[in-house]
């Protein structure tokens, strides 16, 4: 049947249907104002935030004012009106939103190069070209890429953040880094910005798609990819604003997921994520690994700063707790902040360098301070050589909390903290390296002289210390809090530590400890005792009840030992060490410091051993005396395997001291832990 003319269509009409000039007009019309006026009322995607709360979006970019105002993450999708198609969606695969560019840097950053590399001599061939402390950072959009990265590691890391976000309430993590922080403790090296990466993180997540995981994590990603800004008048609010809120970066993940894997250790109960012991060690593991992504995506894109080194340092620390301090995890952690310290150039004189804000003065001479002091901490601690050597770096540590301008002289009224307890470390270290160098020239005829002038500097650096700094008497003396309290204790340590491998180094051997180191390990171990007993009253100012134990108390315990198996001690000094050997075995044994399945419960569990062993010899009847040592003397073997490592306090060296021949006969009353 024909169309009436009245129902025919301007565009689509019969072939032999005429039309009028009228019509013709009017088509030629629409046409044109249909291609003129379309561009300019294209449709505006509103953002994800607007979008699934139904409010109006200005679609300003890069952030909207609504979140602005409510400081969320601002995401608008790259193809918002695309319909998906049903074959995609029966496969599961993510829509093109969130995928990523996996292209990398191809010009690597070769950060800094110091005076004998190709820059240093073609910087005199063109004096005008810029060699700035930034120079050697290559922001993606000068290389004109989107983005740069690792495919994998986003995508691993997005998955364990959608695993870990839909496991645990994001709020009762907040909550309890909060009361963490409550409690006096927080980050030792992020310590300005915990609080404000917490809060941050609290409100990021506003929306939750199939895909929102990898939404997320490509916001993130392209956050961290930009530079961090500063100039010589930025403060610290402003410098922070560039990582936090809408501008969070995985850094930012990281730093507060670093925070809760440490609130999981110094807090035993929160039943809003755990109540048990698994259930607290699994949301440990998780928080560890979602921070080791954030690490490891933040590192891939070659843009090393500020942020990424402070989260390389918590990323160590925390794995020195999840894994142990003999880990080799934790010894490669601690080697990739060494190595970015050096990258960075922290290792030159920071408070010369031009167009540095003050607080960031300080807060890079912190970092290295810390970094340094691990490195010889655990250096010793595992009898391996330092990687950090003063002769290539110019020592610097933090100024005092309250000091008006950067000072290497402690102020009368300083501040027990977490830059104070940096300062001491780091002091107490530089002494450590020395007495380090002194055991490679052990038979130097000088070595004598030279270790006596390294005491009299640590007696001045203690004597220099704030008077409230200085623990001359119990710790059950101090009335102080219990932050306050833990950080006398650990100054202490420091010193009598720096002190008794000075006369440890001038032993002939080990197994013939002298008067003045018997006396500082019984200091040691005193003050050790009673940390753990006390613990419940301590808040960690520096270092945890675990690395007090194994890398203070367990050197002294072993010298006291072997001062008694000598027969070397007076009987006061014999009493009391026997008191502090018997409590230190009893709270190892019923599990109060060390559980088994912790990381160090076998090197604590081997030494609590041997020394149960000894007490037994020594109750088993205490009118005799010990056997006489000149049969001993005589045992080449195992004298030699004793002291084949004056530093080695580890397996190795409770192993040796359990095959004493005091010790064979005796066994032990408990059974083995």
């Amino acid at each position: 049947m024909d169309e009436s003319p009245h129902l025919i269509s301007p565009i689509r009409r019969h072939a032999d249907t005429p039309i009028s000039p009228l019509l013709a007009d009017f088509t030629l019309f629409v046409s044109t104002e249909r291609n003129s006026v379309r561009p300019a009322m294209s449709r505006l995607a509103a953002c994800e935030a607007c979008r699934k709360a139904k409010l109006a979006c200005d679609h300003q970019l890069p952030v909207c004012t609504r979140c602005s105002a409510s400081k969320g993450i601002c995401i608008y999708r790259t193809t918002p009106f695309k319909r998906k198609r049903a074959e995609k969606q029966s496969l599961g695969s993510p829509d093109e939103s969130p995928s990523f560019n996996p292209r990398r840097n191809p010009y690597p950053n070769p950060g800094y190069l110091g005076s004998s590399s190709h820059a240093a001599i073609f910087k005199h061939i063109t004096p005008d070209g810029d060699h700035g402390p930034g120079s050697h950072q290559a922001a993606p959009e000068d290389l004109h890429s989107d983005l740069f990265g690792d495919n994998h590691l986003v995508l691993q890391g997005a998955d364990i953040l959608k695993h870990l976000l839909t496991t645990y309430k994001l709020s009762a993590m907040n909550d309890l880094v909060m009361f963490w922080l409550a409690k006096g403790a927080n980050l030792a090296l992020a310590e300005p910005f915990v609080d404000q990466c917490a809060q941050s993180v609290s409100q990021l997540f506003t929306y939750h798609d199939d895909n929102w995981h990898l939404v997320y994590a490509r916001r993130l990603l392209q956050n961290s990819a930009q530079p961090l800004h500063f100039n010589d008048t930025s403060d610290l609010a402003g410098f922070s604003a560039q990582f936090l809120d809408h501008n969070s970066r995985w850094e930012t993940l990281g730093i507060f997921f670093a925070a809760v894997s440490r609130a999981t250790i110094d807090i035993a109960f929160f039943p809003s994520l755990y109540t048990t012991e698994q259930e607290q060690y699994t949301l440990r593991r998780l928080c560890t690994k979602l921070c080791d992504f954030a690490l490891e995506i933040s590192l891939s894109l070659d843009c090393l700063n500020d942020l990424q080194l402070i989260m390389q340092y918590e990323n160590f620390i925390v794995h020195s707790y999840v894994d142990g301090d003999q880990s080799y995890h934790s010894w490669r952690k601690l080697g990739d902040a060494i190595s970015s310290t050096f990258a960075l150039g922290y290792h030159e004189n920071i408070e010369i360098k031009a167009g540095l804000p003050p607080f960031l003065k300080e807060l890079r001479k912190t970092a290295f301070a810390r970094i340094y002091s691990a490195d010889k901490n655990i250096a010793i601690f595992l009898g391996r050589p330092p990687r950090m050597n003063k002769r290539f770096c110019h020592f610097q540590v933090p100024s005092c909390q309250n000091a008006e301008e950067a000072s290497a002289d402690w102020t009368p009224d300083a501040e027990p903290g977490y830059r104070a307890d940096t300062r001491w470390s780091a002091l107490c270290a530089s002494l450590k390296e020395e007495v380090w160098e002194l055991l490679q020239d052990k038979h130097d005829p000088s070595c004598a002289q030279r270790a006596s002038l390294i005491q009299c500097q640590a007696e001045t650096q203690w004597q220099h210390l704030p008077a409230h700094f200085r623990l001359e008497s119990s710790l059950k003396k101090c009335t102080q809090g219990p932050f306050e309290r833990d950080f006398v204790a650990g100054v202490r340590l420091h010193h009598l530590h720096v002190l008794f491998l000075l006369r440890l180094l001038l032993l002939k051997s080990p197994t013939e400890p002298d008067q003045p180191i018997i006396e500082t390990a019984g200091q040691m171990l005193t003050l050790v005792v009673e940390i753990i007993l006390l613990r419940d009253q301590l808040t960690n100012s520096g270092t945890g009840l675990i690395w007090k134990v194994a890398y203070y108390g367990l050197p002294a315990a072993g010298i006291m030992l072997l001062a008694m198996l000598k027969q070397h001690m007076p009987r006061a000094h014999r009493t009391r060490s026997l008191q502090d050997l018997s409590v230190f075995v009893a709270e190892v044994q019923i599990g109060t410091i060390v559980k088994p399945g912790d990381p160090n419960y076998a090197l604590l569990s081997k030494a609590t051993r041997t020394i149960q062993r000894f007490l037994d010899s020594t109750h088993s009847d205490s009118a005799q005396p010990l056997p006489e040592v000149a049969g001993v003397e005589g045992n080449d073997e195992w004298a030699a395997l004793l002291s084949q490592d004056l530093w080695d306090f580890e397996a190795g060296f409770w192993q040796s001291l359990a095959d004493h021949p005091s010790l064979l006969a005796i066994e032990p009353s408990l059974p083995p832990v």
